[in-house]
């Protein structure tokens, strides 16, 4: 008798059940209806406190007081300490660290003790009250402590409400340090000038969007996130127009224009070429600029691009987990190609996502399950045997069942119709004989066309 047992019974994991847990998209409108693959989450998400701790730390002459218990205070302090990625660049963090005393009778005077230290030594022009999951349950008003600061040190002190125990993300985070950035702008003489909302990693100046303006002499004002001061920050309503490239910066732009009247642009990482060209011509429109002429030929490429595509794509199957681009208007624009996702891996699903889930389901109904749990899909690769894996997985049990990872990884640094060029280039190049898998050439794909799309990249280049 074997005594060795297989795998997935030792680790308590079995794909097929797994699968029959799974719920299809068209079976969910909340996350809530989302079921994990696996209870126990690897790598797993991060809190808000690290979205507010990624956005504060850039912000020049500021502070960000931590408020919470000591394990919070020790994950901000391991967190930004030192040169790494992370690391603070011109704002101070300290912590006020919760114990029993502060539970039961509120933190109020400790509160207090901090500010007043933190003023002497610091001297900001902004204090940020992160407010961890205690100081949240307990229900101490720091709002109303947060105006009296303000008064008292005349300089804007702002709550940013970070508890784990309503969101498993780490955006909300990062949209509500935006979203309190308001408190601090003045109103301003308006410039021809452009801000930027929401981009969470990577760098504007590399995009195209970036290149664009600057052809235009059209200056970038304030980036959020992103490396600015408190003084800038003050004058963003200065800004002719908000360009909100992910949604975490659209709460901050719609509070500005209700505010300074500055009204802004959605221009998210879109793949598909008609909403980047509209996105294009709103931003422009808004500046009250002619639109580049060169725009029109590059929207001509990428059309030409993604029809040349669609019989090399046609039929082959994904699965996906969270990517830095636009991630259910990606997954329309794929199945738009004739692309069927097996699986995806999602972190929200909110109204604003309706018209490219309704897209999407027009040409396949993929299962669904909650992102950043890479480590049980080593399941699913033999049962559902999709062809490509887009994003993070294991690449080791993926050859094992024929599935080619796919990664873009400068999708960061990318915004416009190059962002079209990247994903389209990046699924046609997988399916190559001399870059995909074993058995490729057997999967009845055009040749003719992957030939024709290949000569098409040649002559596109970098813009």
């Amino acid at each position: 008798m074997n005594n060795i047992k297989k795998k997935e019974d030792i680790m308590g994991l079995n794909g097929e059940k797994m699968l029959q847990s799974l719920k299809h998209l068209s079976q969910v409108d909340k996350m809530k209806q989302v079921e994990p693959l696996s209870y126990a989450l690897f790598p797993g998400y991060h809190c808000p406190l690290m979205g507010a701790m990624l956005t504060i730390r850039a912000i020049k002459d500021s502070v960000m007081l931590v408020l919470g218990p000591d394990e919070c205070a020790y994950y901000t302090k391991m967190a930004t300490s030192g040169n790494g990625s992370m690391s603070a660049d011109g704002c101070q963090i300290v912590s006020v660290v919760l114990e029993q005393h502060d539970v039961t009778f509120g933190c109020q005077e400790k509160l207090e003790e901090a500010m007043e230290e933190l003023n002497d030594e610091y001297h900001p022009k902004a204090v940020f009250i992160v407010t961890t999951c205690v100081p949240e349950i307990t229900g101490d008003d720091v709002e109303s402590m947060a105006d009296l600061f303000t008064d008292q040190y005349g300089f804007p002190v702002m709550i940013v409400h970070a508890e784990n125990f309503k969101t498993d993300d780490h955006l909300p985070g990062i949209e509500h340090t935006l979203e309190v950035c308001c408190a601090m702008m003045q109103p301003q003489e308006k410039k021809d000038c452009v801000n930027v909302l929401g981009l969470r990693l990577g760098d504007f100046t590399r995009t195209e969007v970036y290149r664009v303006l600057q052809e235009q002499n059209i200056p970038v004002g304030m980036q959020l996130p992103g490396n600015s001061s408190a003084e800038e920050i003050e004058r963003a309503p200065q800004a002719a127009v908000n360009l909100v490239v992910h949604p975490v910066g659209l709460a901050l732009a719609k509070k500005m224009k209700r505010k300074f009247g500055t009204p802004y642009v959605v221009f998210e990482r879109y793949s598909d070429p008609d909403r980047i060209y509209q996105s294009y011509k709103e931003l422009f429109e808004i500046l009250e600029k002619p639109l580049p002429e060169k725009l029109a030929g590059w929207y001509q490429d990428a059309k030409k691009r993604s029809e040349a595509a669609k019989p090399i794509l046609d039929g082959k199957t994904y699965f996906s987990g969270n990517t830095a681009l636009c991630n259910y208007e990606l997954h329309s624009f794929l199945t738009g190609l004739g692309m069927k996702p097996l699986l995806l891996q999602i972190s929200d699903l909110t109204p604003y996502d309706e018209q490219w889930r309704k897209e999407i389901l027009t040409h396949c109904d993929p299962y669904v399950t909650r992102a950043a749990n890479i480590g049980p899909l080593q399941y699913l690769y033999p049962i559902l045997k999709p062809q490509f894996n887009l994003g993070a997985g294991n690449s080791q049990e993926m050859r094992k069942s024929g599935t080619q990872m796919v990664r873009m990884m400068q999708a960061y640094n990318t915004l416009g119709f190059e962002v079209n060029e990247m994903v389209v280039s990046a699924f046609v190049q997988a399916c190559s004989p001399s870059v995909g898998m074993n058995g490729m050439m057997k999967s009845g794909m055009d040749m003719a066309a992957m030939k024709a799309m290949l000569e098409m990249q040649k002559k596109g280049g970098a813009r």
